[in-house]
């Protein structure tokens, strides 16, 4: 499979895209969150052990965070409803490469029916962190209360009233391949 990135990121592949946008401003949060730190459910997620940068991850699901503001989508009733797309690079880059979240103060993030990606970024675990989540094709996916993609079950209370579905997966990750293929819905 080809990618539509300049030079595809390390867990996040564009198959298929509608559009990037880069119109609202990054929040402070989008470069200092920490990955491996927080909630039960962030600690015991298995895809984030090698993750050692702080901000958004590419991959992770992104949201309306103020006037003018993109953020971090999070299901702890500040912005779960007002998702706008997936970020397509990590916000704070990598060693040796261009930052220009950073440099900017944007995030790059993609939108669209239609837009598809493959993302080994995900929660792996329900809210509680003890209860394993398995992904099927014709999975709806949201916004966990990290900020990344989830079924319903993985969500705060696991209510998705409100909640705006992201996308669907396609392709479910497996012991063999990590990879999860997702078709945005917004």
């Amino acid at each position: 499979m080809g990618s539509n990135l300049p030079v595809p990121n390390t867990h996040c592949e564009v198959l298929y895209r509608q559009t990037y946008n880069t119109l609202g401003g990054i929040i402070a949060g989008d470069l200092t969150q920490n990955n491996r730190v927080g909630n039960t459910q962030k600690v015991a997620n298995s895809r984030l052990g090698d993750k050692t940068n702080k901000g958004i991850l590419a991959g992770s699901v992104v949201a309306v965070a103020g006037n003018g503001l993109i953020g971090p989508a999070a299901t702890d009733g500040t912005n779960f409803d007002k998702v706008v797309g997936i970020a397509v690079n990590d916000a704070v880059g990598n060693p040796y490469e261009s930052s220009s979240a950073v440099a900017s103060q944007k995030v790059v993030y993609m939108h669209g029916t239609g837009t598809v990606l493959s993302t080994d970024i995900y929660e792996t675990y329900q809210q509680n962190g003890s209860t394993a989540l398995v992904y099927a094709y014709g999975d709806l996916l949201y916004a966990s209360q990290n900020g990344l993609l989830t079924k319903a079950t993985g969500l705060l209370g696991g209510n998705t009233t409100g909640c705006t579905v992201v996308g669907i997966v396609l392709k479910a990750p497996s012991p063999a391949d990590a990879y999860m293929t997702v078709q945005m819905k917004i």
